[in-house]
């Protein structure tokens, strides 16, 4: 089958394959699945350029959707047929992080290793538990998510990695309530995500920054009510802020993944407020807190994937994608086969453009 292969930490170490294959026979509690849509996000550029110091070779892709072709003998969760949104989590189910309702602090699901593929002799690895970047992969059952069939896997894709993570960051970690005040630094997919589920919730001003003209309105089609254009060797973000929010906001979201951004982030926010680390820098870079910050009740918030609950969360968020009430085909910016990586990736890096969507199937 076809597959994208990382090989390196630059993007033209990637290369497609016609000969990659899946390893072996299922295990009990596993799931092919036939991949119809993968989204490319920064993760997977980060990961292309080492950021995650991820094991090669390596079959890339995580932000996924598609439709089970094969089940394990244990399986109950899903079944041959289901259209299915891919979890990263790729938890246990049963130990105490799993069982009180936070599956991303599973140990099984923080960094496992697989190599569900081959290529000749050569075993890949699969990036998140999941490796998007192919015809079919194979994950746990716990990863398989089913959602009703006239949701689109194009838009669903982005579920499981973009829009979780912004619209879990406010709903599941920041807990953003009526009438509270946000601004967001990065108006790319995940940020679009924060800017809507704020908005979703009632939030009264939602500031947007970035350094991109073309993204403001992208940002206030989806809930900003402030857009910040960040140009000028002179600009200062937290005065920027300052001058529409006096006395600083309730939640300081920071999606861009920089630790200079994070540490200003701090001074955007009020006392008690608090400060989501949802963009991922470098995995060695370090974060500076000043004890000022701690002295002012100030929450220093790490945000991974969302603090997602994928089996409540996804049905979720594909409910209110059906009622209208979430974007997710406005992200989508085009659609390409699996040579389209490099034309994706050239997207992100603008930063004109939400999403490029890979159809792997075709």
């Amino acid at each position: 089958m076809k597959a994208l292969v990382l090989e390196g930490t630059t993007e033209d170490s990637v290369r497609l394959s016609d000969d990659v294959e899946l390893v072996g026979a299922l295990e009990p509690r596993q799931c092919r699945v036939e991949i119809r849509a993968a989204g490319v996000c920064g993760s997977d550029l980060s990961c292309v350029h080492g950021k995650y110091y991820m094991p090669l070779p390596l079959v890339p892709g995580h932000e996924a959707a598609g439709v089970v072709v094969e089940t394990g003998s244990a399986v109950t969760y899903c079944e041959v047929g289901d259209h299915v949104i891919l979890s990263t989590f790729s938890n246990c189910g049963h130990c105490p992080d799993c069982e009180g309702g936070n599956p991303g602090n599973c140990p099984q699901s923080m960094g496992a290793l697989r190599q569900p593929y081959t290529e000749g002799e050569q075993l890949l690895y699969n990036f998140a538990g999941i490796g998007a970047f192919s015809q079919q992969t194979v994950v746990g059952e716990n990863q398989c998510i089913p959602i009703p069939k006239d949701v689109p896997l194009t838009s669903a894709a982005l579920i499981g990695c973009g829009v979780i993570t912004g619209t879990g960051a406010v709903f599941n970690r920041a807990q953003v309530k009526l009438g509270d005040s946000c601004v967001v630094i990065g108006s790319g997919g995940v940020g679009l995500n924060v800017i809507q589920a704020a908005a979703l919730v009632g939030a009264s001003q939602i500031i947007a920054i970035d350094r991109v003209p073309e993204k403001e309105q992208f940002a206030r089609d989806f809930g900003a009510t402030d857009f910040i254009l960040a140009e000028g060797d002179d600009f200062d973000p937290i005065k920027a802020v300052m001058s529409v929010c006096p006395g600083g906001v309730d939640h300081a979201f920071e999606v861009v993944g920089s630790t200079a951004l994070l540490t200003q982030a701090i001074s955007m926010t009020r006392p008690g407020g608090n400060i989501c680390a949802v963009g991922v820098p470098d995995l060695t870079a370090e974060v500076t807190y000043p004890f000022q910050a701690l002295h002012q009740n100030k929450n220093l918030m790490g945000i991974r994937a969302g603090g997602a609950r994928p089996r409540k969360d996804f049905p979720m968020l594909a409910d209110l994608y059906l009622k209208g009430k979430l974007k997710l085909d406005e992200m989508i910016s085009h659609t390409a086969g699996l040579d389209g990586l490099q034309g994706a990736f050239d997207s992100l890096k603008t930063g004109a453009e939400a999403r490029t969507v890979l159809l792997p199937n075709g």
